[in-house]
């Protein structure tokens, strides 16, 4: 999770002028200019640009340090480069061990890499640093139920709810009793969840497939069609989640 300061653009520029300025700016304004940049929620190219000379030359050390690695980590994440994550994760880490945010975003990426045990290592930790984090508890309650342990699941996402209702956690809950084909309930926090985020593919594919269950063969078209139109290759997403449109049709 990026800290929200202001950004500021042209990154490439500031390390341009540091690299061959014969007189750098001062050790503060380099500095002021570098962190901002490099904590902002800008373009994760950016992000990662500014990140890499505040690292590099060492303007930040201690949790400051830890942060711009956690920080160009979320930027790799965000590109894709699961790789790179997982090391400055690693490396924000090794500075500050009591960060719970970097265990939760490494976490996520380990999910993302389907490295689900290592995910649930990582939320472990989160979860023990910060027990009272909804996204913790959410990523967790999502991870276990890929590897399904459904009930152990429903306890983490009873528990974030709990913590703040209607966040992020609705969607995973409803995966949990999607695949545990408790369709009235999976249907139930689908509904809630696209209350709020009406265009998640994975949560209206997700809703087709209890509709399917249910025999409400108009709403699930409906809602498949929809998700598709939005990301054409979910069909093939959620079946790599463990759930197959096939399966349920034929259910």
């Amino acid at each position: 999770m990026r800290v929200n300061l202001i950004h500021l653009t042209g990154c490439a520029a500031i390390a341009a002028s540091l690299a061959t300025s014969a007189a750098p700016p001062a050790a503060g304004e380099t500095y002021e200019a570098l962190y901002k940049a490099c904590f902002s929620s800008g373009m994760p190219d950016q992000v990662i640009a500014s990140c890499s000379v505040v690292i590099g030359r060492r303007l930040a050390e201690g949790e400051d340090l830890a942060t711009a690695f956690k920080n160009r980590g979320n930027a790799y994440d965000d590109q894709g480069d699961y790789a790179h994550a997982v090391e400055d994760y690693g490396q924000a880490l090794a500075v500050n061990p009591q960060d719970g945010s970097a265990f939760n975003a490494r976490g996520a990426t380990f999910t993302a890499l389907g490295q689900y045990d290592r995910a649930i290592a990582d939320f472990d930790q989160a979860v023990r640093l910060n027990p009272a984090s909804p996204q913790a508890l959410g990523n967790r309650c999502f991870a276990k139920a890929l590897l399904g342990k459904l009930d152990a699941a429903l306890a983490d996402c009873d528990e974030a709810l709990r913590l703040k209702p209607g966040n992020a956690a609705l969607a995973s809950r409803a995966f949990v009793h999607l695949k545990a084909r408790r369709i009235d309930a999976a249907i139930a926090d689908y509904n809630a969840h696209l209350g709020r985020r009406p265009e998640d593919p994975y949560a209206l594919f997700g809703r087709g497939l209890a509709r399917t269950l249910k025999g409400d063969k108009a709403g699930a078209d409906h809602d498949i069609a929809a998700a598709r139109s939005l990301k054409p290759d979910i069909e093939e997403q959620m079946a790599k989640l463990g759930l197959k449109l096939q399966d349920f049709r034929q259910s």
